[in-house]
């Protein structure tokens, strides 16, 4: 008698046979206080990881500007995130990939049904093609990926014969449909991207880039940005804490969307 066997991520979507669309692009947040040195430099950075132990990596994040640093209230314009979006001809080689945020896991701030696993369960490997995988799986398109409009369990379960064998499947799929809240917030549905190398910033593969405000009046920045990127949005400094400046963020990144033809 065969003995029952626990499907991981990465299996799963190796022998499935789902669509891989064209996904959204690929975007970098950061700390202000980091945006001259990155114009200086005209690069994002790999740098030491808390989370993968002696390794250097530069993160990025599948369409959404989902990475949040410590919160603060009435925050300084350097505190506020910088963004950049960007999109690759040839993409640089990925270390991992995983379904969210993995600082988040390891710093148990995801619910008690994911993390009774292990973090690796759900590295789906460097393949590229596994980005489309998994908007395909759990939200079918990259518009409904890009708006968290995930699929539900019992949808999952009845088109592609999910058993309890398929338990990081399913956990992912709820961790996706249960929205926000104060501990996972939108991190815990966007794909993560971890590259083992410095990313340079040029013309071809940077679609955009989103600043506060108060950014483009210092003298060489916005000159600096012209020379990366033809699409520069800005958002205003509110009196307000950090996390609630993510709105206007949010809009900035789809006006890039915009000005550079991407239609999700």
């Amino acid at each position: 008698m065969a003995k029952p066997k626990d499907v991981n991520l990465q299996d799963f979507f190796m022998n499935s046979n789902l669509a891989v669309p064209k996904t959204p692009p690929w975007i970098h947040s950061t700390a202000s206080s980091r945006l001259i040195p990155i114009l200086r430099e005209e690069k994002l950075l790999a740098v030491k990881c808390n989370v993968f132990k002696g390794e250097k990596l530069c993160y990025l994040f599948v369409g959404r500007a989902a990475y949040k640093g410590k919160d603060a209230l009435n925050p300084e314009p350097w505190q506020l995130p910088s963004v950049f979006v960007m999109r690759f001809n040839t993409p640089p080689p990925l270390k991992r990939i995983h379904p969210f945020d993995t600082g988040a896991f390891n710093r148990g701030r995801m619910p008690d049904y994911l993390t009774t696993f292990k973090l690796d369960d759900f590295n789906v490997g460097t393949d590229q093609d596994q980005i489309g995988r998994l908007i395909s799986l759990y939200f079918e398109t990259p518009r409904r990926y890009v708006d968290r409009d995930a699929n539900d369990q019992k949808k999952l379960k009845d088109e592609h014969l999910l058993t309890m064998s398929h338990a990081k499947v399913l956990a992912v799929a709820k961790l996706y449909k249960e929205g926000s809240t104060k501990n996972y917030d939108d991190r815990a549905a966007a794909i993560e991207l971890q590259v083992e190398e410095d990313i340079p910033l040029k013309k071809e593969n940077l679609l955009g880039v989103v600043i506060p405000e108060e950014y483009t009046r210092t003298p060489g920045v916005r000159q600096s940005l012209k020379d990366l990127t033809n699409v520069v949005e800005t958002y205003r400094l509110l009196p307000l804490n950090i996390s609630q400046h993510y709105g206007l963020i949010y809009e900035c990144v789809e006006q890039v969307y915009k000005r550079a033809g991407i239609n999700l």
